[in-house]
C-alpha cells in the first residue's frame, strides 16, 4: 500500500504572529538593548526555546524597572497593562495582530456608547483578556450556547468574537444571543486567515483517512482544527514535534493531511512533513531503490553539480566553443564543493531550512568533507591545466566560497564596516552564487580559450547570472523563516516578500529579454532556439511554485534545479 500525503495551504505562522515574530527577531539580531515579551510570543514551545537560546526574556506585566525593548505580543493586551508598562529607559512596541486591534476598538467604541460587550470567546485565553480590558468593566465571555443563559438584562448589547475562535460556533452562539438581545450588534471579528485554516482543515479531513495537526497544546487554535477534523470523523493526531509520530500507525492509512495551527514555526510544520515523508519510502524495491538514490544525488548535491555541468555545456555551446569533459567536470566538482562545505560551515541554517538533508550529511560528515576537499583540490588541477589565468580565477572562487561564511574580514576593517564575515553583507549570498556559477560556467573558458568573442560571452554570462540569481531568490523566499531566526541577510528579509517577488519577475523578464535579444540579433550560435525554450520553462517552474504546487520539498528542489540539466539536454538535441 503506497500513502499519499496532503499538505494544508494555511499551515504556520498567521499574519499577526509572524508580523510579532520578525519584529522581535530583528531586534534580537540588531539592537544591543536587553529584549523582553509581555507573556510567550507564541503558544508554542519549540518557537519560545529558540527564542530564550536568542536571550528573548519573558515578563509579567507584574515586573518593574525593566530597560531594553518591551514587545508586546499579537494577542494584545488591555489599556491598563499597557499604561503600567511605560517607565524610563523602556521601549514599548505593540505588536497586536490588526485584527485583534480592531475587535479592541470596536468594543471601546460601542463601550463609551455605554454598550456591553459580549465576547465569543475563551475564558482566560490572553486575547480574550485584552477585549474584556477594552469594555470598562462591562463585558461578558459566551464560551458556549449554555454561557448566554447566565448572563444579566442588558440594554445594549455588542458583540465581538475572539479573533481565532471556531467559525461555526460562532454563527452557532450569534441567533441564540439575538433571541436573548433582539437589537444586539453583531460583528463577526473571526479573522479571516482563521476561518481558512478551519475551512481547509474540514476539507482535508473529509478528502483523507487521517488528519496530523502540527502545533502546541497549549495553543487555542491548533487546538480547535484538530477539534474541527475530529467533528469530521476522521483520526486526528495532534502533535507538536515529529518524534511523536508513530510509523505504524501512520501507516495504516491511504492518505493523511498534515496541517499546523497559526503559531506552528515552519520548521517544525517541515520537520513533521519529512518525517512522514520517510514513512512514505516502505513499498516495492522498484519504486524504492529508484527514489533513494534520487534522495541522496539532491542531498549530497550530485543532481545540483550535475546541472552545472549540463550548464556549461549549453554555455560552451552557444559561445561555438567544443565541449571538453574536462570544463563539464570542473564545474560539476566546484558547484558541489562549495554546496556540502558551506552547508557544514553554516549548520544552524541549514538544520533549520532542510533537516533532513542535514541528518545525512552530519552521518556521514568524515566522507563528504572529503568529497568536498577532493572535488576542490580536483578543479585547481584542472584549472592549471588550462592556463594560468584559469588557474588565478578558480584559485580566487574557491577562496571566496571557502571563506564566505567564516569570519575572514579584518577587525580593523570590521569595525568600519560593520561586518565580520562575507555572508553577513546584505545580499551577498545571492549574488555570490550566481557570480560563482556565471564564472565557471562561461568566464573561466573564455579565458582557457582566448579566441571567443566578447560580446556573446557577455549576453551568455549575464544570462547564467540571471538564471542562478532567480534560483537563489526562489530559494531564499522558502527559507524565510529559517534564515530571520539566525541573522542572514536576503533579498527577502531586507526587502520583503512582496518587493522580492518584483524582483523576481524583473529578473525573469530580463531573461527573456536576452533570449529574444539573441532571436533579433543572433548573437549566440542558435539563434534564440535553446534560450527560449528555457524561459518558458524558468516562467512554469515559478507559476508553479507560487500556486504552492511545488513550494517545499524533493519535488520543489527537483523542479527548480532540473532547469540547468533541462538547458544542457537542449543544448545536446539541437543539432551543430
Amino acid at each position: 500500500m503506497n500513502m499519499r500525503v496532503k499538505l494544508a495551504k494555511t499551515a504556520g505562522f498567521c499574519m499577526g504572529v509572524r508580523r510579532a515574530m520578525n519584529a522581535v527577531l530583528d531586534a534580537a539580531h540588531k539592537s544591543d538593548k536587553k529584549i523582553y515579551t509581555l507573556g510567550p510570543l507564541v503558544h508554542n514551545n519549540q518557537a519560545i526555546e529558540m527564542l530564550n537560546a536568542k536571550k528573548v526574556k519573558v515578563v509579567t506585566e507584574a515586573e518593574k524597572s525593566l530597560s531594553g525593548i518591551l514587545f508586546i505580543r499579537a494577542h494584545g493586551v488591555t489599556p491598563d497593562v499597557k499604561k503600567s508598562m511605560e517607565q524610563p529607559g523602556l521601549e514599548v512596541k505593540d505588536m497586536t495582530c490588526p485584527h485583534v486591534r480592531r475587535a479592541q476598538m470596536i468594543i471601546q467604541r460601542h463601550a463609551e456608547k455605554g454598550y456591553a460587550s459580549i465576547i465569543i470567546g475563551d475564558e482566560g485565553h490572553a486575547e480574550v483578556v485584552g477585549l474584556l480590558g477594552h469594555a470598562k468593566g462591562n463585558g461578558h465571555i459566551v464560551s458556549s450556547p449554555v454561557d448566554i443563559d447566565g448572563l444579566p438584562a442588558l440594554d445594549r448589547v455588542c458583540v465581538v468574537a475572539q479573533t481565532t475562535q471556531n467559525a461555526r460556533r460562532f454563527e452557532e452562539i450569534v441567533p441564540l444571543i439575538k433571541e436573548r438581545f433582539p437589537d444586539a450588534i453583531i460583528h463577526n471579528t473571526v479573522c479571516s486567515a482563521t476561518d481558512d485554516r478551519q475551512a481547509e482543515v474540514r476539507a482535508l479531513a473529509r478528502e483523507t483517512d487521517a488528519v496530523i495537526v502540527v502545533g502546541g497544546r497549549h495553543s487555542a487554535n491548533t487546538v480547535r482544527l484538530a477539534e474541527i477534523s475530529r467533528e469530521e470523523g476522521v483520526p486526528t493526531f495532534h502533535i507538536e514535534t515529529a518524534d511523536e509520530l508513530d510509523r505504524e500507525t501512520v501507516k495504516k492509512f491511504n492518505t493523511v493531511g498534515i496541517t499546523g495551527g497559526a503559531s506552528t514555526p515552519h520548521w517544525v510544520f517541515g520537520a513533521v512533513v519529512e518525517r512522514v515523508s520517510m514513512f512514505l519510502e516502505a513499498g516495492s524495491p522498484f519504486i524504492r531503490l529508484p527514489k533513494a538514490l534520487l534522495q541522496f544525488s539532491i542531498h549530497s548535491y550530485l543532481f545540483i553539480g550535475t546541472g552545472s555541468a549540463a550548464m556549461t555545456y549549453a554555455c560552451l555551446r552557444l559561445l561555438e566553443v567544443q565541449p571538453r569533459f574536462s570544463y563539464l567536470f570542473l564545474s560539476f566538482m566546484y558547484v558541489v564543493s562549495m554546496h556540502l562545505l558551506n552547508r557544514f560551515t553554516d549548520r544552524t541554517a541549514a538544520r533549520l531550512n532542510d533537516p533532513r538533508r542535514m541528518v545525512m550529511l552530519e552521518r556521514f560528515q568524515i566522507f563528504f568533507v572529503a568529497i568536498a576537499v577532493v572535488c576542490a583540490a580536483g578543479t585547481l588541477v584542472l584549472a592549471f591545466l588550462f592556463g594560468i589565468y584559469p588557474f588565478v580565477l578558480m584559485f580566487l572562487s574557491l577562496l571566496a566560497g571557502f571563506g564566505y561564511s567564516l569570519k575572514v574580514i579584518p577587525h580593523w576593517l570590521a569595525r568600519r564596516i560593520r561586518f565580520t564575515a562575507f555572508k553577513e553583507i546584505p545580499g551577498s549570498k545571492d549574488l555570490f552564487v550566481a557570480l560563482a556559477w556565471a564564472t565557471v560556467t562561461v568566464l573561466l573558458p573564455f579565458l582557457a580559450e582566448q579566441a571567443v568573442p566578447l560580446r556573446p560571452t557577455l549576453c551568455v554570462f549575464f544570462f547564467v547570472f540571471i538564471m542562478v540569481f532567480i534560483r537563489s531568490l526562489v530559494f531564499d523566499m522558502k527559507d524565510l523563516e529559517g534564515d530571520r531566526i539566525v541573522g542572514k541577510e536576503t533579498f527577502p528579509l531586507i526587502m520583503g516578500p512582496g518587493s522580492t517577488n518584483r524582483l523576481i519577475v524583473l529578473s525573469t523578464s530580463a531573461l527573456a529579454l536576452i533570449a529574444l535579444l539573441d532571436v533579433i540579433v543572433s548573437w549566440s550560435a542558435m539563434d534564440g532556439r535553446l534560450l527560449l525554450p528555457v524561459v518558458a520553462y524558468v516562467g512554469l517552474y515559478l507559476h508553479l511554485y507560487y500556486r504552492r504546487v511545488i513550494s517545499q520539498g524533493l519535488l520543489f528542489e527537483i523542479a527548480v534545479d532540473s532547469q540547468f540539466i533541462l538547458t544542457g539536454f537542449l543544448a545536446w538535441c539541437i543539432p551543430h
